[in-house]
């Protein structure tokens, strides 16, 4: 069906709407129109939506023509794929189809002539160059199968073709993938032109392909054990020259009309097409059908320092940048416009000259990329961002000790300068992972020979981590000034005793950790560093002293680190026939009417007053409810006696049986993860609710309604039910079986929460039995309702689901919400170093890291892709973990905005514009900080009845008190507030130091950069001028564009 390009629009902020009918008409307009167009706003301020909207009106556009409408998204990896994907669709019912390499790209495009609008996306790494290598078992499976199609089957269906194509994978593993592969999805045209290159190619070795190959592949027929190395090399060079021809083959059977771009920046290699895979990309870019659309908030190198390293200039990267854009003529008329500005500039005089220059360059430039920026929204353009010290980052005379000794060891392994890794990370022999600095490696060398000097320097020396201090859960110094600084900003603040922040918007006053003021404006903190040790250091030395205090304050004196994990409370147990863990069923249920009963905005309706509401308030009014509903329960059995405690879990069930008629959702409780297990504890617990027979029940206990009123406000699956049923039709939806189901599973995900040993350690109390009471009590004190409700509103838009179903909507907020919650600990290796005589014994142990967590491993296979994934979501969410550490290394594009609005440079960037990339990680559509200062304004608009959704109601009327004139940058991504949330910038530099020097450089240039555009000798232009140069600045602002 033709998509409604008005309504998509319509969801558009104005700015962004602005900038869509500008590229529009560059692109498709019968004004000079353009073949390539960049989008360069500004880093956060929603380019993805600006692409979907131009993919709307194109779609509108090409539709009643007689062709295909083929939409092809390429992006650098495939973590920024899985963020924008779902946000850039735009025909229902179209599948976009994306293959995380290049090779497998004919996974994808199967049938294409099939549909109206195909939707194609691939990841190829930030080159197109395919490689000589044999590549992922994926791709070889694929590979084997298109030769089937090309030659017949039977042409491959002995053992060494099987052979030949496993590579290192183990053969069964293979079969079965070969096995499981969906040969449907196979194009027979692509197969055909596949096959019919291998024909005409050259091998390897010169010969023809085909012969090459099958020569090969015979040399696997009676082979034994693994093959030699020159036959596996020769193998991997043969299918490195398949998979050449097959990504050929895909990247020529597409017909695009519109190519998107995304962080074009990480692939300024292909602007000159003078290799293979620069080849390649332009056979896509300059295919005669297609129109480009480039995304980037940094598409050259913005601002060059005099003495940076990296000797990329930025005035080259820009006039090559124009050159892609327009052509050769352009390019150097922009040049020729920029050096009479400068002239004129260093001339002196009125600088006539260097206004009539700057309107060439405009008017040139504006013709194919256009720039919407911020900081214009903030009277004093500082964008919301604040510094913030980190009093806590303070050097210690055991730190300076630490140096000497690591020194010392550098000196004689390598003759090394470790200043820089020191500074930054303390332990590190203990941290540095094994192979990851030539230091670490030498060093290891030098400890297996056992070195006797160096086992003197280390038996002498100080800074190294002790394995018995943290197996007796003993305080490990940090080691380190900067991590100093971050401990006591985060773990001595207390936050590790937060199951989740808390809510922006609390709904009532909270009570125990939540209501400590220094928690209540707590957000999580961004980190970015120079060195891959750093974000190991940080998840390992954070994550443990967090579970240390945690086990400290739970007096549990006995355990020991190396302990076995605790046995999860919430399990599904049996024990001698006997349901032991029904109240644990309770609280995952999702109960309609508890749901009614204990809404605390519905609560504040109905006494007419502001949140948050008061605590004792708030659980009386519930209360009076709740027992008003139960007394019109069945009494049970009249009998005397001890009172039954099976009423604690029964009255939910017994409330929606008797009072919603809610109680045939109860036999899908059963079906978890798509399959019925009657076999299982759980399925045994929910067959024993579904069974209840009232008239079985004894007396009911004296604290039934207290307790039933927790679970009204706090249950898990009445929280999460309440949560969806707001962006899914309001109180309508609280009965619907499949809302109920995707809170049900939201309730799974918080019982994995609840199960984890550093969780169990904060809320624990007592046994495992009344463990549930624990987590009730915890839930009612972090105002788990408030949290789930915010939580909900941001992934409705970070999800893409503006325009999506009930359902839909239901099953994808549900999804990512398990995603987060039910992160795995991850464990990172450290040495034990110890000394004995002149032998030196490294002994690896394992910690776990939870509250803090690196980002950016090494590694690139498919699960550690899978592991950043999550590790994002869980960040990305009110739940753990609080800080994340990663390099800035290829990070551009993603968001990490939604719970955080603290960036700590722990190694401050070269350059200025570097330094606003990494922070616009955090300032981003609705970002966390934005939350807090609208829900300040505005909180009184939760409570009105005319919206479901509370964070919808508030924004509406952020929007509606807005000053005349004002865009749609306020209030979405500028809203400021006297002493409200502010970005918060941390430099843990120590005073007198090169980094608080390098600072101070950074802070003079941050701003004036954006004035210098496209000069060369940037720093020197406004050490001429002066930091005052917004009169230099090139406005590349979308002029308006009538949409009609």
């Amino acid at each position: 069906m033709k998509p409604d390009a008005e309504q998509i629009l319509s969801s558009l902020k104005d700015f962004q709407r602005n900038t869509v009918e500008y590229a529009f008409e560059r692109l498709w307009g019968t004004d000079d129109p353009v073949k390539r167009f960049l989008v360069a706003d500004e880093v956060g301020l929603g380019k993805t939506m600006v692409a979907k909207g131009l993919v709307a009106k194109t779609v509108e556009h090409l539709w009643d023509t007689d062709k295909r409408i083929d939409v092809v998204y390429i992006c650098s990896n495939s973590q920024i794929a899985r963020q924008n994907l779902s946000r850039l669709k735009v025909v229902d019912g179209n599948t976009v189809r994306h293959a995380d390499r290049l090779t497998l790209l004919p996974n994808v495009i199967r049938n294409l002539r099939d549909n109206k609008v195909n939707f194609v996306s691939f990841t190829p790494g930030t080159s197109f160059k395919v490689g000589t290598s044999g590549g992922a078992a994926p791709e070889r499976v694929l590979l084997y199968w298109m030769l089937a199609a090309c030659w017949g089957k039977d042409a491959v269906a002995a053992t060494r073709w099987k052979r030949f194509f496993e590579g290192g994978v183990e053969r069964s593993r293979f079969e079965g993938q070969l096995k499981w592969f969906d040969r449907s999805s196979l194009d027979d045209e692509l197969c055909q032109s596949f096959g019919e290159s291998i024909e005409v190619a050259k091998g390897p070795g010169g010969g023809r392909l085909r012969d090459e190959l099958e020569a090969c592949v015979d040399e696997f027929n009676y082979l034994r054990g693994k093959p030699t190395h020159q036959l596996n090399s020769r193998r991997n060079r043969l299918v490195g020259k398949l998979r050449q021809l097959v990504s050929r083959a895909a990247v020529h059977h597409l017909e695009p009309d519109l190519v998107i771009l995304d962080e074009f920046q990480r692939f300024k290699d292909l602007l000159e097409a003078n290799d293979e895979g620069a080849e390649l990309a332009h056979t896509i870019f300059d295919h005669p059908d297609a129109k480009v659309l480039l995304l980037s908030a940094t598409p050259y190198k913005m601002y060059t320092l005099p003495d940076e390293p990296e000797g990329d200039d930025h005035y080259r990267d820009f006039i090559r940048t124009v050159r892609f854009l327009a052509d050769d003529e352009r390019a150097h008329t922009v040049e020729r416009e920029l050096r009479t500005m400068r002239e004129s500039l260093f001339s002196g005089g009125d600088h006539t000259g260097v206004a009539a220059a700057k309107a060439v360059v405009e008017r040139e430039l504006r013709r194919v990329m256009c720039r919407t920026e911020r900081l214009s929204a903030t009277q004093n353009r500082d964008g919301m961002l604040e510094h913030r010290e980190m009093s806590g980052a303070r050097l210690a005379a055991e730190d300076l000790r630490s140096w000497q000794t690591f020194d010392a060891v550098a000196r004689h392994v390598d003759r090394h300068d470790v200043f820089e890794y020191w500074r930054s990370t303390p332990y590190p022999l203990n941290l540095m992972d094994r192979n990851s600095y030539q230091v670490r490696t030498k060093f290891q060398e030098a400890a297996e020979q056992h070195d006797a000097t160096l086992a003197k320097i280390l038996q002498h020396g100080r800074g190294l981590m002790n394995w018995e201090e943290v197996h007796r859960y003993q305080r490990i110094d940090p080691g380190n000034a900067k991590l100093r600084g971050l401990m006591d900003d985060v773990v001595d603040r207390g936050a590790w005793q937060l199951a989740w922040l808390p809510p922006s918007l609390p709904y009532y006053e909270m009570a125990g950790a939540y209501a400590d003021p220094e928690l209540a404006t707590f957000t999580k903190r961004l980190i970015f560093s120079a060195w891959s040790v750093v974000p190991k250091a940080i998840a390992v030395m954070v994550s443990y002293e967090a579970e240390r205090r945690a086990i400290e304050a739970a007096k549990l004196t006995d355990r020991k680190y190396d302990d076995r994990p605790v046995t999860p409370p919430l399990q599904f147990r049996m024990s001698a026939g006997r349901h032991a863990s029904m109240p644990a069923l309770a609280l995952l249920y999702p109960s309609p009417v508890l749901a009614r009963l204990g809404d605390p905005l519905e609560i504040a309706r109905q006494q007419d007053t502001t949140l948050p509401l008061s605590h004792e308030s708030m659980i009386e009014a519930v209360r009076t409810k709740v027992a008003e509903s139960l007394a019109q329960l069945p009494a049970g059995t009249a009998e005397s006696g001890p009172a039954d405690q099976s009423w604690y879990w029964a009255a939910p069930f017994l409330l929606d049986r008797h009072l919603a008629d809610a109680d045939p959702f109860v036999p899908r409780m059963r079906i978890w993860d798509g399959e019925e297990d009657t076999e299982s504890s759980l399925a045994a617990h929910v067959q024993r609710a579904d069974a209840l027979d009232v008239s079985t029940l004894g007396p009911r206990p004296t604290d039934l309604v207290e307790v039933v009123t927790r679970i009204a406000i706090a249950g898990a699956g009445v929280c999460a039910l309440r949560a969806l049923s707001r962006v899914t039709g309001g109180d309508d939806s609280l009965e619907d079986d499949e809302i109920r189901d995707a809170a049900y599973r939201v309730a799974h995900g918080l019982r994995s929460l609840f199960n984890k040993p550093e969780i169990v350690a904060l809320v624990r109390s007592g046994d495992d039995e009344s463990y549930w009471r624990a987590v009730l009590d915890h839930s009612l004190n972090g105002c788990l309702q408030a949290v789930l409700d915010e939580y909900a509103h941001v992934l409705i838009e970070s999800e893409g689901l503006q325009d999506a179903n009930d359902y839909v909507r239901a099953q994808t907020l549900s999804a990512v919400m398990v995603e987060a919650l039910s992160i795995r600990t991850a464990t990172n290796s450290v040495e034990q170093v110890t000394v004995t005589g002149s032998e030196i014994n490294l002994e690896e142990h394992r910690i776990g890291s939870h509250l803090a967590a690196r980002y950016g491993r090494v590694q690139s296979n498919e699960q550690a892709a899978q592991r950043e994934s999550t590790i994002r979501a869980g960040f990305n969410s009110p739940f753990r973990p609080f800080v994340l550490a990663s390099t800035s290394v290829g990070q551009e594009g993603l968001d990490f905005h939604t719970y955080s609005h603290a960036i700590v440079h722990w190694n401050l960037p070269s350059n200025p514009v570097d330094l606003e990339q990494r922070e616009g990680r955090v300032h981003r559509y609705k970002g966390h900080a934005v939350r807090k200062n609208v829900a300040a304004a505005f909180g009184a608009s939760a409570i009105c009845d005319e919206t479901a959704d509370p964070w919808s109601a508030m924004f509406d009327a952020a929007v509606a008190a807005r000053v005349q004139g004002d865009s749609d940058i306020k209030p979405f991504w500028i809203f400021t507030r006297p002493d409200g949330a502010v970005i918060e910038r941390y430099v843990p530099a120590l005073p007198l130091s090169r980094e608080a020097q390098q600072y101070r450089r950074l802070l003079r240039t941050v701003g004036a950069y954006r004035s210098v555009i496209g000069q060369p000798r940037q720093d020197d232009l406004i050490r001429y001028v002066g930091e005052d140069v917004e009169w230099l600045r090139i406005d590349l602002t979308p002029a308006a564009v009538d949409p009609h």
